[in-house]
This record gives C-alpha cells, structure tokens and sequence, in this order.
C-alpha cells in the first residue's frame, strides 16, 4: 500500500507543476513550526511541544480569515460557537502527525513544486503574471520574515496535501456504485398530496381548564420569565462631544488645501437610447431579429428621423415615452459595456449597436457636464463637520481609554465614572426585549454582551458600529423562572387548542392515508382540505420549489414503491400531510452518459474523505496527545 501510495503521490505532484494547482494558507501558521517560547506547550504529540506562539499564530490567522469574510456580523462569540480555537489546534496536530508520516514515507516537495505552487499562486500576481514585489508585500503581511520562510512553509503545505491526496486518489469506484448514485440522485418522481391544515379545524376542537392546566404542567418550560438584569452604563457619544467642539477657519481651509486635488465634481453624461430586449436565454434566431431591428431603426435615423420619436416608437424599456432620456449619470452607474461606450463618446453622436445582459441598444450621447474642482465656498462646511467628527471620534476614544485604566484603579464602573465626571446610568430589571427601548443598551451588541454577562465581572467596554464606546457593569442578574399558572392560563388555554387542532388534522391525514377504493380528489373533497401535486421532482427538490415539498417530505417519498402511501402522515408549512408516490420517472442511459465522469469524482471524493478521516484516526491513535486546557484558556 505504501508503494502505491508514493505513486499517487508522485503523480499528484507532477500535476501541480503542470496544472498550476494552488493551495490554502489560510489554516497554516507562519514562522517555525518546530519552536517555542519560554510559556507552556499548548498540547504535547508524543515529545514535540505544540508551542505558544506557533498556536497563536496560527489562531491569528483563522480570527482574521473569518473577521474578513464575516465583516460587521464577526464577533467573538461566533468564534467561540465556531469552535475555532480547538479545530485550530486539531489541525496544526494533524498537520505534524501527516509530516511525520510523510517524513517516512519519503516523500518531498521539490524545488520545482514549490517555485510553480508561489508563482501559479493569483495571490502573488498581478495582470495575470507573478509580481516579484507583490509577493515581497503580501508574504511579509502574512507574517513570514521572508520569502524563504514561505516557502519553507510552501513545501511543509505541498508534502502533506500530497499525502491527503495519495491516501483520498487511493480509492476504487465500481460503475455499479456510480449508477446507484446517479439513479438516486436524478430520479424524478410525481408526489400528490392532501394536507390538513389544523387552522381549519379550530372550530371543531374545545379546551377546558383542566386540559389547559395539563397542557401547562407538562410544558412548564415554555412559561419561563425572561431573563432580567440590572446594569450601570457609561456612554461616550462621539455625536454628544461633536456638539461641544469647533474648528477654526485656519483649519478648514488647511484641510481644503491638502484635500482639493481630491474635492472634484465628476464627469457626468447626459444620454438617450432605444432598447430592443432579449433575455440570457434568447436563441439565436431571437438575437439576429433583435439586431435587424436596430439596424432598420439605424437606416431611419441616416434618413433624417430623429433618435427621440424613434425611441418613442421602437424601443422595449420605461424611458421609451421620453424618447429613451436616461437623464445626467455618472461614469459606473450603467452596466458595463453601456458605460464604455457612453464615457467614449462626442457629444451629439449616435452610437453602433451595444450588447448588454438587457438586449441590444443604440445610443444617443445628449450633453457632457465636464469634471470640476469644487471651490472652498462649496465644500467648507463640509468640512468643518467632518474636522469635528473627526476631533470627536479622537477624544472619545481617548475617554474609553482613560476609563479603561480608571477601572483598574476603582472598585466599580460608577466609581470609574465619577473619577472622570461621566454621567452613569442604572436601570431596573429588564429583559432583552425591554432593554431594546433603552438609549444606552440600544446597540445590539452590547445588549447582547450585558445579558452574557455575570454580576462582580470585569466591566467590559464595546466599541459600536456607530464609533460610541459603551461600558456597562452588571450589578443584578434575575433568571428565569416557571410563572405561575394564574398569569399564564389564558395563553396556556390558546396553546393547548392549537395542539388540540394539530393533532385532530394529524388523525385525518392518517386516515386519508389509511383510505382504500377512493381516489385523491375524492378523499380531499371527502374531508375538505386541499388536495396538491408536484411536478416532476429530484430528492434535492429540484423540479419544484413548492413549499410543502420539505425536505424531510421528499426524503419520505424517496423511499416509498411509486404508486404507496408514505408511511405517515408528515408536518409540512400547510399543514399536515398525506403524501402518495404518483408516478417515479427513471432517468435516462443518455443522461447517465453526460452525468458519469462528474458522478464518479463526486463518489471518488467522497470516499476518499472517508477513508482519509478514518487512516487519520487510526495514525493518530499512535501517538499520544495531550492538551494543555489552562494554556490554551489564554487565548
């Protein structure tokens, strides 16, 4: 196996050097991997410390990778929920063992490898090509010393994807297990169904006290009382200090004078055009007639008609009745191809036809209102409002700061406060919803953080998405508790009815289902719910979006003889339903033929990632691992 193994491997590298193959970095630490500092392992493999720093620079990378592609909805308890921190260290320990076992094997990463996986890297180029001094920038950015620290790690990433490769191309696929896959996933089936809606039965089902009180003693989970809090909260406001705060005429006008390159009214263009549409899926035929049209349109415009009664005539879109005016836009405001040749244009001139997505146009350029710098009388008081905004936002951050060190100096945020003459503000016991109401508990964030957190925990300051800087002390935390059923009866009562109701439309379904000698329409007008049928249909759903076709119906009716019942009644959006397989329709040899290759690298890819995790299991079993919980606590 391990012969075989080298040969996979081999055969993979070879087709990084042709193919240009590229890797993620984004889960690989940077700098030596091999070393540590003065702090405790975070975990042991065996004798080999996982160190201090090689794990946090390797958690660096994975917070700033999803603090990239999360924006403004990143937040530490998404990191937390994420389980980053440990699938971090289970990487970096995968990582080793591979290297290890890699090392064995004798597998390397030749020059040649590592030089066309930098190069081939879109990273590291620029128009298309490798950019020596891109790659200088960006690897330093990365955190790498130098380029050889790179590629260093280049070749570490290049040995074991070529061992996970090795292992997950090792795999053996029959035809047989392709068409299986295939027959199931491209299957299509006729579902019909009558379904019950319960609202419709409401009438016919009655609740006493008795029943409400049942329903209550056996769903007191559901009559809890929100979780109270009672919190101290300092606000600072950039938008409160801006009010205080001004600028002299000295400083605008220096800050016209550095910016006023920048200060510019740009190029903007007034256009009209005449539109024939055609949409993405248009044939052939439909564009060559779109195209004939405006080439007459053209002929009547070289015999003197004018391009506004024309566009009045013949054109497909809104600005038709206006003669086409699109009025005054700037350069990036039409689609491409449109823009490009508006902003190329003489004014007065008409262009050739343009494609866009829309259709085909002709184009009429009206008037150009040419790029300008914008005066100081212009733009001063903009400017004066963002030098205060500006000056605000400074002092409040400085304000956070300075409360920040007066809180490792006093016992309480009130204290903190009162030592810098910050107004502090205490609530009452509020839930989550009543601290929505609350000026200073209106960011979502911090609500969300004050109701997280514990009373005699450090304060916290949150930074908010508008610049203010929010500190809050939790002083009381009420969590919830059952409510007695007198204050809760009358909901008690509604909730026991509908489950009443759910459960009279779920009979009806089983015995739709259970119904013999009568056809769907009959047993729909019998009971008189509405009877519904799909289209033809894949498990995937796709073939019809209709929102009764739930996943969980579909699996159902996948596994049901076409022309059964499904074996129960299931709850869907419209109610509950009693589904039937009306007709299963087996895709085609054709179909099978233009699928296959596609199908079998699904297949080939999926058993290979079960084979990978289960050799990965097994070699890690031989080495022993120990987490380093209190260390890895610090991050």
């Amino acid at each position: 196996m391990l012969e075989t193994m080298r040969n996979h491997a081999k055969s993979w590298v070879a087709k990084i050097i042709l193919g240009g193959i590229a890797l993620s970095f984004v889960l690989w630490g940077v700098g030596d991997y091999f070393t540590g500092g003065n702090t405790q392992p975070v975990a042991m493999i065996n004798d080999s410390p996982v160190g201090n720093g090689e794990f946090n620079n390797a958690y660096n990378r994975q917070v700033n990778y999803y603090r990239s592609m999360l924006g403004k909805q990143f937040s530490k308890d998404l990191l937390k929920s994420l389980n980053v921190k440990d699938n971090t260290l289970q990487t970096i320990i995968n990582r080793r063992i591979m290297l290890d076992v890699a090392s064995e094997m004798g597998l390397t990463a030749p020059n040649a490898v590592v030089i066309a996986t930098v190069t081939n890297n879109p990273s590291f180029q620029s128009a298309g090509s490798f950019d020596p001094k891109r790659y200088q920038v960006l690897t330093r950015n990365m955190g790498f010393g130098s380029e050889q620290d790179f590629e260093n790690d280049v070749r570490l990433n290049v040995m074991v994807d070529a061992l996970q490769q090795a292992i997950v191309g090792s795999v053996q696929v029959s035809d047989a297990e392709i068409r299986e896959r295939f027959d199931r996933e491209y299957e299509q089936r006729v579902l019909a169904a009558v379904v019950v809606d319960p609202a419709s039965l409401m009438d016919q089902v009655s609740v006493n006290d008795a029943d409400a009180k049942a329903w209550y003693e056996g769903h007191t989970g559901d009559y809890k009382s929100p979780l109270r809090i009672k919190v101290n909260v300092v606000e600072i406001n950039p938008t409160t200090l801006a009010a205080d705060m001004s600028v002299d005429e000295a400083q605008v006008l220096a800050a016209y004078e550095a910016r006023k390159g920048n200060l510019t009214e740009v190029e903007q263009r007034k256009a009209s055009h005449i539109l024939i549409k055609t949409k993405p899926e248009s044939s052939q035929d439909e564009r060559v007639a779109a195209r004939k049209k405006l080439q007459a349109v053209q002929a009547r415009l070289k015999a003197g008609e004018t391009f506004a009664k024309l566009a009045k005539e013949v054109s497909e879109d809104g600005a038709a009745p206006k003669g086409g005016d699109l009025g005054w836009f700037k350069s990036g405001a039409m689609v491409s191809a449109f823009d490009q040749v508006v902003f190329a244009m003489d004014k007065g001139s008409v262009s050739d036809i343009v494609e866009t997505q829309f259709g085909y146009h002709l184009i009429e350029l009206n008037d150009i209102r040419p790029g300008a710098e914008k005066s100081y009388a212009d733009v001063k008081d903009m400017l004066r409002t963002e030098l205060v905004q500006a000056a605000a936002s400074e002092e409040a951050y400085n304000l956070s700061q300075d409360l920040d060190n007066a809180l490792g100096m006093e016992d309480s945020l009130k204290a903190a406060a009162d030592s810098m003459n910050l107004n502090v503000t205490s609530t009452a016991a509020v839930s989550m919803q009543e601290a929505e109401t609350i000026a200073s508990l209106i960011d979502a964030e911090v609500r969300s953080k004050a109701f997280a957190t514990l009373p005699g925990q450090p304060v916290e300051i949150v930074e908010t998405d508008s610049g203010m800087f929010v500190a809050f002390e939790v002083l009381e935390r009420i969590e919830p508790d059952v409510m007695p059923y007198e204050e809760v009866a009358k909901k008690a009562k509604a909730h026991a009815k509908v489950e009443a109701a759910n459960k009279k439309a779920r009979d009806i379904a089983d015995q739709i289902r259970n119904s013999t000698g009568k056809t769907l329409d009959q047993l729909a007008q019998q009971y008189g719910q509405p009877k519904y049928i799909s289209k033809a249909v894949r498990s995937n759903g796709v073939g019809d979006t209709a929102s009764w076709l739930s996943r969980s119906l579909l699996n159902r009716a996948f596994n049901t003889d076409s022309g059964e019942w499904v074996a129960e009644s299931i709850n869907v959006p419209q109610g509950y339903a009693a589904v039937r397989v009306e007709k299963a329709v087996a895709p085609s040899d054709e179909e099978f033929n233009g699928k296959k290759d596609t199908i079998r690298k699904e297949v080939v890819k999926a058993k290979g990632e079960v084979r990978f995790t289960r050799w990965m299991t097994s070699v890690r079993d031989r080495y022993e691992i120990v987490t380093n919980e209190k260390e890895l606590e610090r991050f």
